[in-house]
């Protein structure tokens, strides 16, 4: 019996020992978290033209809308970046970003969300078709692509009154995480910028 009880705590003992090595040697998981952000270089001086907009959430494309940041690289291969991450997911994160961009503007009476009482006749509603970092043959780009019409629900047949993509390809300073995700960020910029004109020439005044 004393046999069995001295094997009993030796064993206890060699198990603690074990997973105090496995808590000494372990190291925490460095993880970065990063947001997309769209900047304008001046606030615009012009009168609301256009009347109040809803702006729907942005979808993603499946393989972009996890909070990993996609690289691209040469022989085809996808990798997603278990260490390098958004801060939320890009689909939600462009939708807060794309609502006050076209709220700074001053184009529209008012931005609204899908949850406002308002009963605007225009929605506009997008696709993220692309976003990842490109790493094939030497390059060291961001690419960005999106897509948005604008429906006019007030129709009664959900006409689609405006639709266009946007392609941007913004090589970065150097291959680090910060100057990609740096590199997005402009991309969406020119994007925003240039949806905000086409919607401006698109007619869309009530």
């Amino acid at each position: 019996m004393n046999r069995h009880l001295s094997l009993i705590v030796a064993l206890a003992a060699l198990a603690a020992l074990a997973a105090g090595c496995v808590k000494l040697d372990s190291k925490p998981l460095d993880k970065h978290y990063y947001q997309l952000s769209a900047t304008r270089q001046a606030a615009p001086e012009i009168t609301a033209s256009m009347p109040t907009l809803k702006v729907r959430r942005l979808e993603t494309s499946d393989m972009y809308s996890g909070r990993e940041i996609i690289y691209r690289s040469d022989n085809g291969r996808v990798q997603s970046d278990f260490y390098n991450l958004f801060f939320i997911a890009p689909g939600s994160m462009l939708t807060q970003e794309l609502r006050e961009w076209l709220r700074i503007s001053g184009r529209f009476e008012h931005i609204v969300s899908p949850g406002s009482l308002a009963m605007p006749g225009l929605t506009l509603e997008g696709l993220v078709n692309e976003l990842y970092g490109d790493y094939t043959e030497g390059r060291t780009d961001a690419v960005v692509k999106m897509q948005f019409h604008v429906v006019d629900e007030a129709s009664g047949h959900n006409e689609i009154v405006f639709s266009a993509s946007y392609d941007e390809r913004i090589p970065t300073t150097n291959a680090s995480t910060e100057a990609l995700v740096s590199a997005m960020s402009t991309g969406v910029t020119r994007i925003f910028e240039q949806l905000e004109t086409d919607l401006a020439a698109a007619g869309l005044e009530e």
